[in-house]
C-alpha cells in the first residue's frame, strides 16, 4: 500500500512542479508519508517571536462577544489565541461546509493540544454566488438556497437574514434544524452561519474546542482601532504618500477592500483598489482619508481583502495560518513582497511559516457532507493513523486543475 502510494505521490508532485506549483509539490513531498495525527501535531507547533497587538486581541474579543460566547469561554479562547497564534484560514463563511472543508478541519484540529482551541477564521469577503455556496444548506443531493436571486452576487460579509429564510428552512429534517440557532429576518446571517457550522462540526468531530469566527470581521474591527494611530504600519501604508507608493510599487492594482453596491434591485460585491487619493470600484469611490475609511468600516461598507487580512494576521501579528492548496502558493508571494516594504521591516516577516498545507478528502467518502452525516446519523469516524497522502489522492485532479501557481498575477484570488 505505502509503496504504491509513494509512487503516486511522487508522480503527482512531479506533475505539480511541471505546472509550476512548486510550493504545493514540496508540501506533498515532505509530508505525504506522515500519519494525519503526526502531521497535524507538527502543524500545531508554533512559537511566535513578537507579542500580539492589543488592538487585535480586542478585535477577537469583540467577535467572540458578537457570537454570544460566554465570558469564561471567551477568556480561555483569547488566552489560547495569544499563546498559540494559529488559525485555520481555508474555509469560506458557510452554514454547512462541503466534504473537503470538513476533512480540512478534521486534519487541522487533530493535533491541537488538550485545553487549547482550534480557531477557524472563515472568510466572508465573497459573494453568495461563490462556488462554496455560502448562502445554502449544502448536501450531496442538491442544496437549499436561503437567499433570493437579487442577493446572489451580494457580499456575505455583514449580510442579514432575508425574508425567504424561514420558508427555505421549513423543508429540512428536524435532525439538522436542531443545530441551527433561532433567528429572524434582519438579523446577522454571518453570526447565524458561524454558530450553525460550529454546532454541526463539533458534533461530527466530537470536539468541543472548535471555534468558528468571521476573520474579515476581526480584521475590520482591528482596522477601526489602528487607523486612528498615525504611527501604525497600516496607517502609514494607506495614508503616508511615500509608504503608499512603496506598497503600490510591490502590489500594483491590488484589491484592498470589497464593498457592497446596489444595481437596480440587485446587490453585488465590488473590488476596491487604490487610485490616486481614493479607494475606487466600478460604482463606488471613497476618499483615502482615515476618518472616511474608519466611517465606512464601522458602517459595514468596507470588507478587508485577502492581502490586508494576511498582512494583519500572518505578517504583523505572526499567526501561523493553515490553508488549502491555493494559499500555500500565494501566501509566500505576499511574504516576499511585503518583506521589501520599509513600513514592514520591523516584523521579521521572513521567519513566518507560510506554506501550512491542510487539504484533502476522506478516502471513499468524497461526497461526505456534514449536513448529510447529521441527517443520516452516520457513525463513521476517520482514523488519525491513516497517511496524509491518503487524503491527497482523492483530490489529485483538483490540485492539477487549479490555476494557482504562486504567480503574483493570481494572488488576488482565494480558494
Amino acid at each position: 500500500m505505502q509503496i504504491l502510494l509513494k509512487r503516486r505521490m511522487l508522480a503527482l508532485s512531479s506533475a505539480l512542479r511541471t505546472a509550476e506549483k512548486v510550493r504545493l509539490a514540496k508540501c506533498i513531498e515532505d509530508n505525504w508519508h506522515k500519519t494525519c495525527l503526526s502531521y497535524s501535531q507538527e502543524l500545531n507547533f508554533w512559537r511566535p517571536k513578537l507579542p500580539m497587538e492589543p488592538e487585535l486581541q480586542g478585535a477577537f474579543l469583540e467577535e467572540l462577544e458578537r457570537l454570544e460566547i460566554d465570558p469564561l469561554s471567551r477568556k480561555e479562547i483569547i488566552d489560547s489565541i495569544q499563546r498559540r497564534r494559529i488559525i485555520q484560514t481555508a474555509p469560506h463563511l458557510v452554514a454547512t461546509e462541503g466534504p473537503r472543508m470538513l476533512c480540512i478541519n478534521w486534519l487541522g484540529s487533530l493535533g491541537v493540544p488538550d485545553k487549547e482551541f482550534y480557531i477557524v477564521g472563515m472568510f466572508s469577503g465573497v459573494p453568495f454566488s461563490n462556488r462554496f455556496r455560502p448562502g445554502r444548506i449544502n448536501r450531496k443531493e442538491g442544496s437549499i438556497n436561503l437567499f433570493p436571486s437579487a442577493l446572489q452576487d451580494g457580499l456575505v460579509y455583514r449580510s442579514i437574514i432575508p425574508e425567504k429564510f424561514k420558508e427555505s428552512m421549513d423543508g429540512l429534517p428536524r435532525k439538522i434544524t436542531k443545530f441551527f440557532p433561532f433567528t429572524s429576518p434582519g438579523q446577522s446571517y454571518t453570526k447565524w452561519a458561524l454558530q450553525s457550522c460550529q454546532h454541526i462540526e463539533r458534533q461530527i468531530l466530537k470536539k468541543n474546542n472548535l471555534v468558528y469566527l468571521d476573520v474579515n470581521e476581526v480584521v475590520s474591527r482591528y482596522l477601526v482601532k489602528v487607523l486612528k494611530n498615525p504611527n501604525h504600519t497600516i496607517y502609514k501604508i494607506l495614508f503616508n504618500p511615500a509608504d503608499r507608493k512603496d506598497f503600490m510599487h510591490r502590489f500594483p492594482n491590488e484589491i484592498i477592500f470589497y464593498t457592497p453596491v446596489i444595481s437596480g434591485k440587485y446587490e453585488k460585491m465590488e473590488n476596491m483598489r487604490i487610485k490616486g487619493k481614493a479607494l475606487v470600484s466600478r460604482n463606488a469611490e471613497i476618499p483615502l482619508e482615515p476618518e472616511a475609511i474608519i466611517h465606512e468600516l464601522e458602517n459595514g461598507r468596507l470588507c478587508p481583502s485577502l492581502v490586508v487580512t494576511f498582512m494583519v494576521l500572518a505578517f504583523i501579528n505572526q499567526f501561523k495560518c493553515f490553508g488549502s492548496f491555493a494559499q500555500v502558493e500565494y501566501l509566500p508571494v505576499y511574504q516576499k513582497k511585503l518583506a521589501k516594504l520599509k513600513a514592514m521591516k520591523e516584523f521579521k516577516i521572513d521567519t513566518i511559516a507560510t506554506s501550512n498545507l491542510t487539504t484533502g478528502s476522506f478516502p471513499g467518502q468524497k461526497d461526505f457532507y456534514p449536513a448529510d452525516i447529521i441527517i443520516e446519523n452516520n457513525k463513521w469516524r476517520p482514523d488519525g493513523k491513516m497517511l496524509f497522502g491518503e487524503l491527497i489522492m482523492p483530490i489529485k485532479k483538483t490540485l492539477m486543475e487549479s490555476y494557482f501557481t504562486g504567480d503574483e498575477r493570481n494572488s488576488n484570488e482565494k480558494k
